[in-house]
């Protein structure tokens, strides 16, 4: 049988959606979420809408949902759910941070994952940054700064956003691959604001990588060379390491390809970009702006 359009085997599929081969063939099995055509050779194959299909179950049962429950609804449903915005109303969204807080005080972890697992599986991505875990991490902030937080609290939160966050932005394979790097430069080991940048580009459908803390200029601007990447993002926190970043930025800026832009957050990001002052180095603290970026790449 020939095909008018493209048609893509299994390794492709499961490259360019995410998902492995064995978790394909077992919701098409168990769920029958998509039914893939036969080549010549009686191998399975995919054409673009499949691909969608597949591509926007990933991503929804990676923010929590069950392929039980999303396999019977139709491409619009589907759609629905990931570009839920806050004009649905998340009224009382703000009352999980507080709940959160409270979970990290009296050390119920087991609590405080289910609220976050709650939020993550619930809620579109920038309301999750903006609305929950930024506002959870300042008050976090505002009680360690009275001495009413203690270390073991404050890593018990940490380490459990952490892993939650990292879990969601889970590299997956692409065809194109990612053309945003996040990292943080030799040093910095602030990492929860990067996470959180890094969640405001992926849930605006960014191609990106997260590389963690601490690597070298140069490294990153192999990378960068080596995948296309259009920008790399950096959080830059440490006020002792400003003098450092500055030299690595600059350093970076000029390693890097001509169109190839630099993002700057993080408490040091308006020192660092005025004193680079060069037209690929932007400052990004504004979580609207990211998003704003994320359509130019």
């Amino acid at each position: 049988m020939l095909y008018s359009l493209a048609m893509y085997s299994v390794t492709s599929t499961s490259r360019m959606t995410g998902l492995a081969p064995g978790t394909l063939r077992a919701w098409e099995r168990r769920y029958a979420v998509v039914d893939p055509l036969r080549d010549e050779a009686g191998r399975r194959v995919y054409d673009a809408g499949m691909i969608e299909r597949l591509t926007r179950l990933q991503r929804l049962t990676e923010r929590g949902h069950p392929i039980r429950r999303l396999a019977p609804l139709g491409d619009a449903a589907l759609d629905e759910l990931l570009n839920e915005s806050s004009q649905i109303g998340y009224g009382g969204v703000e009352m999980l941070s507080e709940q959160m807080l409270e979970a990290v005080i009296g050390y119920h972890i087991g609590a405080l994952d289910r609220l976050l697992s709650v939020a993550i599986a619930t809620l579109p991505l920038a309301i999750l940054v903006t609305r929950v875990i930024a506002p959870l991490l300042t008050l976090v902030g505002k009680r360690w700064a009275e001495g009413k937080l203690d270390i073991a609290q404050e890593r018990m939160l940490s380490s459990l956003l952490r892993a939650r966050m990292i879990a969601i932005l889970n590299p997956r394979p692409s065809e194109t691959g990612p053309k945003l790097l996040f990292s943080t430069l030799p040093g910095e080991h602030h990492e929860l604001g990067l996470l959180m940048a890094a969640l405001l580009a992926y849930g605006a459908g960014a191609p990106l990588l997260y590389l963690g803390t601490d690597l070298p200029a140069r490294d990153l601007a192999t990378l960068a060379g080596e995948l296309g990447a259009k920008a790399v993002a950096l959080s830059c926190v440490d006020s002792g390491l400003a003098d450092s970043a500055l030299v690595d930025i600059t350093a970076l800026v000029a390693l890097l390809g001509s169109g190839v832009e630099v993002w700057v957050g993080g408490a040091q990001a308006d020192f660092l970009c005025r004193k680079v002052a060069h037209p690929r180095v932007r400052k990004v603290t504004d979580p609207t702006l990211i998003e704003r970026l994320v359509r130019r790449l």
